[in-house]
């Protein structure tokens, strides 16, 4: 019975190989794949907080239109904020009983947000008891 023979030039050369970085976020991935025309949503924030510079953080549509599909199956009614997780941070958006989203805002504006809001537990969102999670 013969083994499997491997040379040692070919061990060598397959040390070499530099492999490519770890995909760590395969369905937001796959979102942005499945609808290319789509443009990503950019954070809504207008810059009046930070010297008149708008933001420039976007987001897959398909990641937050996912996440408003998410809440409304868990019970969301009407036009209304929701939160939802995607790259480590927790985004804002706005969502319409129609199914669309309006807008969002990045995790960065979405703190800023609840900071001047004169008590999060009167607002609309409450204490953040329901986050949609994406990847």
């Amino acid at each position: 019975m013969e083994g499997i023979r491997t040379d040692r030039a070919d061990e060598s050369a397959a040390a070499d190989v530099e492999y490519a970085a770890v995909v760590t976020n395969l369905a937001s991935r796959r979102i942005m794949r499945r609808s290319p025309s789509d443009p990503p949503l950019r954070c809504v924030s207008s810059g009046y907080l930070s010297h008149g510079c708008s933001c420039r953080a976007t987001i897959p549509t398909g990641v937050v239109t996912d996440a408003w599909a998410r809440e409304r199956r868990a019970g969301a009614h009407g036009d209304r904020f929701f939160s939802f997780t995607w790259g480590g941070g927790v985004w804002l958006g706005y969502g319409l009983k129609s199914g669309q989203v309006r807008g969002v805002y990045c995790p960065e504006h979405s703190a800023e947000r609840d900071q001047r809001s004169p008590t999060e537990a009167a607002g609309e969102r409450g204490a953040r008891r329901t986050i949609a999670l994406t990847g």
